[in-house]
């Protein structure tokens, strides 16, 4: 068996019992992972898939896995195809989306739930998401349209930041 490469070793390193998706401990993430870093465009496909169910499920809800899986994700995103890339900057864009504040709070009043404050975790996420700005920036001028469109979500969820400090 072929010696396990800096990303394996490091994905390896995190105790995903410690962390949640939508559907539980994030036990499953690191296969999901492994299937993302597949050179198979369906299994990355899937991978993708499976990891924006479970880590951003459709753009209202969080899950603590994303903050350990982000740095794997974003390690893809220049080397994926197309499809791949499209499902990457879609997970990314929800990402920006649920660590907002204001439209996290009024997601919550508009559902009838008290907000309860937010785990420093969504935070350090969120300041990710802004040391990322300029690697997502890069596709918003990409020729494939959804792709730029989504590069461009995610920049103006992230923008806000920069305007509101």
């Amino acid at each position: 068996m072929p010696p396990e490469t800096d990303w394996q070793v490091r994905l390896h390193a995190v105790d995903w019992s410690l962390f949640h998706t939508i559907y539980g401990v994030a036990t499953k993430v690191p296969e999901q992972i492994e299937r993302l870093h597949s050179p198979d465009e369906n299994i990355a496909l899937s991978g993708a898939a499976d990891l924006r169910a479970g880590l951003c499920h459709q753009h209202v809800q969080i899950a603590s896995a994303a903050l350990p899986a982000f740095p794997f994700i974003m390690e893809m995103l220049p080397f994926s195809s197309e499809k791949v890339t499209v499902e990457i900057l879609e997970m990314l864009a929800g990402f920006a989306i649920t660590t907002d504040r204001v439209r996290m709070r009024q997601f919550a009043s508009a559902v009838g739930k008290r907000r309860l404050p937010r785990p420093g975790w969504v935070e350090e996420l969120r300041g990710a998401l802004q040391m990322a700005l300029p690697r997502v920036a890069a596709y918003a001028t990409h020729e494939n349209p959804t792709i730029s469109e989504l590069a461009r979500m995610f920049i103006d969820e992230i923008g806000k930041d920069a305007v509101s400090t």
